[in-house]
């Protein structure tokens, strides 16, 4: 075998050893090892100024564990100015009314979009106050954006998995409260139904969650 022969095996077996890797490593061993990609959080921004209105489908919405907007058996909070307000459940695209989530307890519900920054960073210290707060305080989060899907993704990329979740798609519930078009707004709302007070500033920490509590709902951990 002549010295040229032999050299054009030597690449040629090199060849075939590159493509194999190659191969491998886009995929062409599936059965072994493969994961889904991690979820990942829309980018933030300003609003858009024409966002379409999206629904979480359900087979996604199964890859969740939010937990249930409500308790049916729980009578409902019917006086004040959000009992009635119609929102999505985004752990089961039903829709109810924030009275019926709160079902007469002390509630704080935080108005957030995937879009908005110092929403995303304020999401991890409410669900930490939460947890500390446990049933005292009904917690709900609403996004607050015609894109429930962005809304879901941003949660689940997030790791935010224990926190009542709601869509407030027509992005009705600041009008209705009287509040500037900022966001995040943290509204505090008492066992009554009436609002205490609704927090214009984005809350940093666990900490800042809970003082807030205490001083307008009079509920400490």
């Amino acid at each position: 075998m002549s010295a040229s022969l032999r050299w054009s095996l030597v690449a040629l077996v090199a060849l075939i050893g590159v493509v194999v890797a190659l191969v491998s490593t886009l995929g062409g061993d599936e059965g072994a090892g493969s994961a889904a990609p991690a979820p990942s959080a829309p980018p933030v921004g300003a609003p858009p100024l024409d966002e379409p209105q999206t629904v979480v489908d359900d087979q996604t919405r199964a890859t969740a564990d939010l937990p249930a907007c409500r308790d049916s058996a729980a009578a409902a909070t019917t006086a004040g100015p959000v009992a009635g307000f119609m929102v999505r459940c985004m752990d089961d695209g039903s829709t109810t009314t924030l009275g019926k989530i709160q079902a007469d307890r002390p509630m704080v519900v935080n108005l957030w979009a995937y879009w908005c920054e110092p929403c995303r960073r304020e999401l991890p210290a409410i669900r930490d106050a939460q947890a500390t707060l446990g049933d005292k305080v009904r917690v709900v989060l609403s996004h607050t954006d015609p894109s429930e899907t962005k809304g879901f993704d941003t949660l689940a990329a997030l790791g935010i998995e224990e926190l009542i979740s709601v869509s407030d798609q027509d992005e009705e519930l600041p009008t209705l409260l009287g509040a500037p078009p900022v966001l995040p707004l943290t509204v505090f709302v008492r066992a009554d139904g009436t609002v205490a007070h609704v927090l214009i500033q984005p809350m940093d920490t666990e900490q800042d969650v809970l003082d807030a509590v205490s001083e307008h709902l009079g509920v400490t951990a």
